[in-house]
């Protein structure tokens, strides 16, 4: 016989309703498939189990995350730009863990952001070493596999290693596949191209760190900083490359690959006018602003990103750059930050503009036969509207519990 449950708000909150919904409930099934949304009086009769709570909404997504480095125990020292602070992270990055005490870090992550109200993630690699736990974790997952090659030379040869990684797993379940480009400083144009391609032929987006900090405009505005340097550092110096004189920003939109496909990460260094340009081409944002802080000081615009209308996510970046990998706090970071953003915006990110991004449309909403995973907060104050409603939820007093 089928078991229903009975979950009860005083709020029932959700993206994709006009307001939040006072004495709700949620008849869900013992796999947290969403049977019935109706106030509570309707459904009492039809469940098995109740419980009742103060605030039910969807599960969150972290949609930028790098569980390479869950192992960490101190994040690198940041502060002096991007290059300096990657020069530190590759000097230690996994140093001392084996591979099974990696693993062992990303499964206590996992369960840890989970906990909170974690129910999907997108996750950024190089490799495949965090792959099997998530695997095991059932927790959903886009794995974004990073290609990085500046050189015109090594683009087949990456690709064919794109096209191996592919093939060797079922991608099926919780875990689907995609590919990205890491960042302009460490792509050739071509290879992007090939990617571009690739993404469009396999019906994914196309994820990119973009506009991180002000040293990757100077190399393609002027073919000169820190990055040349640190290219011809590595090894990974392409001598035919001739700076386009325009930011990568806009180079990307002459080659046109900038469309409703192309997901940017971070847009700390974007200028208003960039960010009018992205959002005309449909492009999606990815905010990490914890990661930006540490290691640039450099905040995105996000007043604007809103104006314009710019689909907004939120993820944590990694441990290297942020000790925590919950999404709400970084929702709370930009709260503090910008307190006139319009009612909603910071929840609808960590919810269905995850969702969204990393192609999970059965997530981030309250809908009738979904399993969006349900979270339950309880918030030391009395709201009246959306406004205070936020407000509430990501104050640092709220506690919450994952429910389904």
């Amino acid at each position: 016989m089928p078991h229903y449950i009975l979950h009860t708000a005083e709020i029932l909150y959700s993206p994709d309703f006009d307001r939040p919904k006072v004495g709700y409930g949620l008849l869900i099934d013992e796999s947290g498939t969403i049977l019935e949304a109706a106030p509570i009086r309707e459904l009492l009769d039809i469940c098995d189990e109740r419980h009742d709570h103060q605030v039910i909404m969807p599960g969150v997504v972290n949609a930028h995350i790098h569980l390479t480095d869950a192992g960490r125990t101190e994040t690198v020292p940041g502060g002096e730009g991007l290059v300096a602070w990657i020069r530190k992270l590759l000097v230690d990055r996994d140093a001392g863990l084996t591979s099974k005490e990696r693993e062992e870090a990303v499964t206590r992550t996992i369960d840890e952001i989970r906990a909170s109200g974690t129910v999907a993630l997108g996750e950024v690699v190089n490799n495949e070493g965090t792959l099997k736990p998530i695997m095991r974790s059932g927790m959903r997952c886009r794995y974004i596999h990073e290609l990085i090659d500046f050189s015109r030379e090594g683009r087949e040869k990456i690709m064919a290693e794109a096209e191996r990684l592919k093939g060797a797993h079922g991608w099926e379940g919780n875990v689907v596949h995609a590919l990205g480009a890491h960042a302009p400083y460490s792509i050739s144009p071509e290879l992007m191209k090939s990617i571009d391609e690739w993404s469009l032929a396999n019906g994914t987006y196309l994820y990119q760190h973009l506009a991180e900090g002000p040293d990757e405009r100077k190399l393609y505005e002027q073919g000169e900083g820190p990055w040349v340097e640190f290219l011809k550092m590595a090894g990974a110096w392409d001598e035919s490359f001739v700076p386009p004189g325009v930011s990568p920003i806009l180079f990307y939109d002459q080659l046109g690959l900038l469309s409703v496909r192309f997901v940017a990460v971070h847009l700390a260094d974007a200028a208003d006018s960039e960010i009018q340009l992205l959002a005309r081409r449909g492009v999606k944002a990815v905010l990490s602003p914890t990661s930006n802080l540490h290691i640039t000081g450099l905040l995105p615009h996000v007043r604007e990103m809103v104006r314009v209308g710019m689909r907004l996510a939120l993820g944590t970046d990694g441990r290297g750059s942020n000790p925590s990998m919950d999404v709400f706090d970084e929702a709370r970071l930009l709260h503090e930050r910008f307190p006139d953003l319009p009612p909603g915006t910071l929840l609808r990110a960590v919810t269905v503009g995850g969702a969204d991004v990393l192609g999970f449309p059965d997530l981030g909403r309250i809908r009738v036969g979904s399993s969006p995973g349900l979270v339950a907060m309880e918030i030391n104050e009395e709201v009246n509207d959306l406004k205070e409603l936020e407000r509430a939820i990501l104050s640092n007093d709220a506690k919450r519990e994952r429910i389904a």
